[in-house]
Formats: C-alpha cells, structure tokens, sequence
C-alpha cells in the first residue's frame, strides 16, 4: 500500500512593499497622521461637546449666509450741484373738518412763480365728519362728465317737492351733468322759480368761490391725497377766522421716490384745533439723496428734516394772523449718497473656513480639557 505525502501549505508573511524614496518623502508631508482606530477611545462628554460644536457651526452659518446676502450701506457726503431741479412733493393730507371745496394748493418754486388752485395729480376726496364714510372724489366739470357718460344727471334732485314737481313740469328732458349745465338751466328758471345754482351739490366749489361764508353750510371734512412740484402751500379764502378749523391729520408727506430705509418725520403726524383758528407752519429741511443698488441700479430722490410752529389767530400780541397750513422747504448745499455693497464670495469662503476651523479648535480644547479632568477624578479616587 502506497502511501501519499501531504503537501502542508506555509504561511509565510507578506513584508510591505517598498516604497521609493519621493513617495516616502511626499508622505511625510502629511499634516494630519492617522491613529489606528484600536487607539482611539470615545467619550460621552466627547459627544456632547461634538453634539454642541456642530449646533454652534450651523447657527454661525446661517448667519454669515444671511450678512453675505444682505447689502451693506455706505454714505459718503458731495456738494449738491445739481440745483435747480424740479422736486417731486408726495402728500396725503386729510382735514377732518374743512371740506374740499375750501381746499386749494397752491405750488410755488424758488423763483416765486405760482401755479393757483392745482388740480393735475391731485384728488380731493370728500369725508364724512366722524371720518368713518367715504363721500366721493370732489369733480370739476370735465371728471363729472367723464363718469356720469351718456347717463342724466338730476338736475333738481336738493330741492323739496313741490319745487321738484314745478320744475319738472318745464324742464323735464334736461339734464344736469356738470356746474355748468345747472347754471345754464337755473338761470333761465330764475325768474319763474327763483332757483339758486350755488345749492345745488356740482356747484359746491364755484359757490364758496364766490361766497366763502358758505363753507359753514357744508359740513364735510376732505382728503388730499397726489403729487406736485414745487412749494407746498394752503391757500385760504377770508372768512369768519374763528370759524376756520385747520385741524389736519399727515399721513405721509415725501420729497421724491421712494428708497430703502427712508424716514419721512412728518408720516402720521396729527395737530387738533378745539376751539378757534390758526396758522401751522412746517419747515422742511430737504436733503437731496442718490440711493445706489448693489445691481448699480441709481435713484434721485431726497430725504428731510422738519419743524414747526403754531400761531393762534386769538393771540393779540400775534397781530392779524392768516389761518392756514404751510408746507415750507428749503433745500440744502449738500448731498448724500448710499450704496449698497455685498461682500465679495471669497470673502464668504473665508469667513466659513474660519468659523469652522475656529469652532473645531475650541471644541477640541474643551474636550481635552473634559477628558483629562475626567481621568485625573477617576485615578483620585481610585
């Protein structure tokens, strides 16, 4: 019987390949040597401090993200020379006991040419005392017509009936669409009815023209609400002073467009006459500004600073005070420029480098510091 011989298999070890010597040398340059994971111990306070560095990274993150996308303002001061220029004035401006139809403006340039009774941009809406109902824009002539179109407006709708019933009878087909057609017709009236054109509701306006006194019949208040160029003035028509109530509520009043983070002062300012009359007086400092966006994006506008000053038409040591509100503005020799400024990205980079690397350190420092003071309270009690 033949017998056969194992063939038994040896284990010999496999020593490292040999590296050359320029890769040994570029792997001493390694800055960060890798321990064997058999020497690495991990720790609950290890985690926790771990848990917090990244919750502290994140929030740090976000903000920078935030900042990085958020323009930066810069102001720098110029001499203006740009002057002469037109400003655009933005008002809303509500009287809650005067109505429209003794409201006019009045604008006014450097130059003292003026422009009477300014309607273009302007709309004059009619309110009820209490400020609770909206009465209507008040129209002239060419706006009533416009809406009322092809309709018939009434022409003796304010009169009592028996005064209706007699005028129908001889002008029935008339109709009454605008202050001059009721003229019109009331004056060929007058004699057989002794018909008023001034009370009858389209002619509120050319009425209190001619008559001031009639603003007591009329018992509205008004808001003014567009814009025009030029200095802002409150034109007053002579009556009875003491009964001139000028209370007035601003709700916004701004020189030019507007831009980012703009503050107007006189933005829901509100002055309340009691009893009597007199005169407000507002002194606008105007600021010619120029607002650049981070898009390069430019806007000419201006920005204010305000005063005021009461007078009371009672005061005898005032003298003759008119009653009003005056809006005066002077412009100033300097202007201010904002731009607006992102940071650069590499900026944004090294501010995460930063915060990352800046947490890690700290936290790597306090984790030290935890695990040491851990091992030298466990060898003490030991």
């Amino acid at each position: 019987m033949a017998l056969r011989q194992r063939k038994v298999q040896s284990h010999v070890e496999t020593e490292p390949p040999v590296l050359s010597p320029v890769l040994e040398t570029f792997k001493s340059l390694d800055a960060y040597p890798k321990t064997l994971d058999d020497f690495k111990e991990r720790t609950s306070s290890g985690a926790a401090v771990s848990i917090v560095s990244c919750s502290v990274i994140a929030l740090l993150v976000l903000s920078e993200l935030r900042a990085y996308f958020t323009p930066v303002t810069t102001d720098h001061l110029y001499v203006d020379t740009t002057r002469g220029q037109r400003i655009r004035i933005n008002i809303n401006v509500s009287f809650p006991s005067m109505p429209c139809a003794g409201l006019n403006l009045v604008a006014m340039d450097v130059a003292g040419e003026q422009q009477i009774d300014v309607v273009n941009n302007i709309v004059k809406t009619r309110w009820s005392l209490d400020g609770r109902t909206n009465l209507g824009p008040l129209l002239d002539d060419e706006q009533v017509r416009r809406r009322l179109g092809r309709s018939c407006g009434p022409c003796f709708a304010h009169l009592d009936k028996a005064k209706q019933a007699a005028a129908a009878q001889i002008a029935s087909d008339r109709c009454c669409n605008a202050c001059s057609d009721v003229k019109s017709l009331f004056n060929s009236l007058d004699k057989e009815l002794g018909l008023k054109w001034e009370l009858h509701p389209l002619c509120q306006h050319e009425a209190v023209m001619l008559d001031p006194a009639r603003l007591e019949t009329i018992h509205e208040g008004c808001n003014l609400f567009g814009h025009l160029e030029g200095q802002l003035v409150h034109e007053f028509k002579p009556f009875d002073t003491h009964k001139y109530n000028i209370s007035h509520v601003i709700h916004s009043l701004s020189f030019g467009v507007h831009y980012p983070s703009r503050v107007n002062p006189l933005d829901g300012a509100t002055a309340v006459l009691r009893n009597g009359s007199g005169v407000f007086q507002y002194f606008a400092k105007v600021v010619p500004t120029t607002y650049v966006y981070a898009d390069g994006k430019t806007i000419e506008s201006c920005q204010y600073s305000v005063t005021d000053q009461f007078k009371s038409a009672h005061d005898p040591s005032k003298g003759f005070v008119l009653p009003g509100v005056f809006i005066i503005y002077d412009i100033s020799p300097i202007m201010v420029k904002f731009t607006e400024k992102r940071p650069s990205f590499t900026y944004f980079l090294t501010s995460l480098c930063a915060i990352v690397g800046g947490v890690f350190t700290v936290a790597g420092i306090v984790d030290s510091v935890l695990y040491n003071f851990g091992r030298s309270g466990g060898e003490l009690g030991t």
